[in-house]
């Protein structure tokens, strides 16, 4: 089927020098005319595809970012409350296959082909970003999807692994590749945007997607949950991601076409604020992050002070209709979203180490017996000032805070409620992540037990999701490409809803 076969090299391949911090390098490809692509521009291609489709203003900004109430609609508000475009939920299913899985397969195909000393790691890395992409399609759409014979030309119509076969898969995966990644052999020297070849920081990425992907399924599988967080906490398999400058993302440049894609997107259209729940929150304990994520409100860029001469931060209403929502010109009288997430330079987050430390306080909050050296409390704690560093503020400003947001524990649930609104927080951003964290710990202000999220102010369009969608509906046109092998996974949820929940998803 052409919707796993497809492979677009396009007009335009981006690529990198030796380092992932000098730049793009464009490299023009003559689509009509044969051409014989490198794994590095390759592998380049599918990271660019991959953060393109989970960080741009659709998937990301009219999905994520609404899910997880991070933002809200100040004009096209259907998505806000709900509504999808069914283009845009196609394209994303189609770019996760055809442009990023088609991309690393093809990589890997190259590899093993010329077999040129180190070709193990760079089919290992190749790998592991099939494992993170996975990943992402599964949860986004609630668990069974192609996978197991996904992109290969000899099915046309691949059958569906259900979400636990898909995880197990994921989980024996990451294991085969972090005893294959060897740093004493070379890599890529060129074409790696994430972490430029390194070995060893493939091998912490690698333990720490496996933590999340553990944790995720916590809830319905403990026991290989604690088998999987064990082998990633054991230093002899290399270690997690253990600071900022060790996060996995992708980083963008200042000019198109290889800026943050919300950046583009934000240069004609102000379609997005920042919503009032979020910032109701952060105002609520004096989070001096408010003033790093949102603008202030001004007047044709000047600020509007309130009486005491301070910036004014103002959410805007969550999920009314068109005609409701507010139009801002030049005159800002809600809070946009800041150069932290739109900025052209804003880099597009696959797991830092904010997260790591958040989930590491889980970890201990669930007394699992894993090996793990800490506290919740201190786990806790790192979390929030890692993603303080991250966003440019000072110890004395994470110090006060911390003071109005003690780990607070007399039950698993209330640790819970802690670990994940601070996640959530730091989560920012990172909008699918953030919904997904949402669903998953269902957490609520852990000091007053009230709920955190609103309910759409002008009603959901989707009459059978309430307060949130439990995932994404499979695109229609599966139904005939591969109609057999869609019903038996839409007869798993029993109807291809928005309102069924993920496989792991019990709370």
């Amino acid at each position: 089927m052409k919707l796993y076969k497809k492979i677009l090299l396009g007009a335009a391949f981006v690529s990198l020098t030796a380092s992932c911090t000098e730049g793009f390098e464009e490299m023009n490809v003559n689509p009509n005319q044969p051409s014989t692509a490198s794994s590095a521009q390759l592998l380049t291609t599918a990271q660019y595809n991959f953060a393109t489709n989970i960080g741009d203003a659709w998937n990301n900004g009219r999905m994520g970012m609404y899910y997880s109430q991070y933002w809200a609609s100040t004009y096209y508000a259907d998505e806000s409350r709900y509504q999808i475009r069914e283009g845009s939920n196609n394209t994303m299913w189609n770019e996760f296959y055809a442009n990023v899985l088609r991309e690393l397969v093809e990589a890997q195909k190259i590899e093993m082909e010329a077999q040129v000393v180190g070709y193990e790691n760079r089919i290992a890395i190749a790998e592991i970003m099939k494992v993170m992409t996975y990943h992402y399609i599964s949860d986004i759409y609630g668990g069974p999807i192609p996978y197991k014979e996904a992109i290969n030309d000899e099915i046309a119509t691949p059958v569906y692994n259900t979400g636990p076969e898909v995880y197990a898969g994921l989980l024996s995966t990451l294991e085969e590749q972090i005893a294959k990644l060897d740093p004493s052999k070379p890599s890529f020297a060129k074409g790696d945007v994430v972490y430029g070849g390194n070995v060893t920081m493939w091998k912490k990425f690698a333990n720490s997607l496996r933590m999340r992907i553990a944790l995720r399924m916590i809830d319905v599988n403990q026991a290989d949950a604690i088998t999987a967080i064990r082998k990633s906490l054991d230093p002899a398999n290399g270690g997690i991601i253990s600071s900022n400058s060790e996060s996995a993302m992708f980083r963008w440049v200042s000019s198109p076409p290889n800026n943050n894609p919300l950046n583009e997107a934000y240069k004609t259209r102000v379609d997005f604020a920042v919503s009032e729940p979020f910032v109701e929150y952060l105002q609520k304990y004096d989070d001096p992050r408010l003033a790093v994520y949102a603008d202030p409100l001004n007047n044709k860029g000047t600020a509007i002070l309130d009486a005491q001469g301070n910036k004014q931060y103002v959410g805007e209403v969550y999920g009314l209709d068109g005609s409701s929502g507010t139009s801002n010109g030049d005159s800002k009288i809600v809070s946009l979203p800041s150069d932290y997430t739109i900025g052209a330079t804003a880099p597009t987050i696959f797991l830092d180490y904010s997260e790591v430390e958040f989930m590491l306080a889980e970890i201990a909050a669930r007394n699992l017996s894993v090996g793990l050296a800490g506290t919740a409390a201190e786990h806790y704690a790192k979390g929030i000032k890692a993603s303080f560093d991250f966003a440019g503020l000072s110890n004395a400003e994470y110090t006060a805070y911390l003071a109005n947001v003690p780990y607070v524990a007399t039950n698993l649930e209330t640790a819970l409620d802690a670990i994940g609104s601070q996640k959530w927080i730091a989560m920012y951003g990172q909008g699918i992540q953030g919904w997904l964290e949402r669903l998953r710990l269902d957490f609520e202000d852990p000091y007053t037990n009230e709920e955190i999220f609103a309910l759409p102010a002008d009603g959901s369009l989707d009459p059978e999701v309430d307060t949130v969608p439990f995932r994404m509906s499979y695109p229609v046109v599966e139904g005939s490409l591969n109609a057999e092998n869609y019903k038996k996974a839409v007869s798993i949820f029993g109807t291809n809803s928005k309102g069924a929940k993920a496989w792991w998803d019990v709370k």
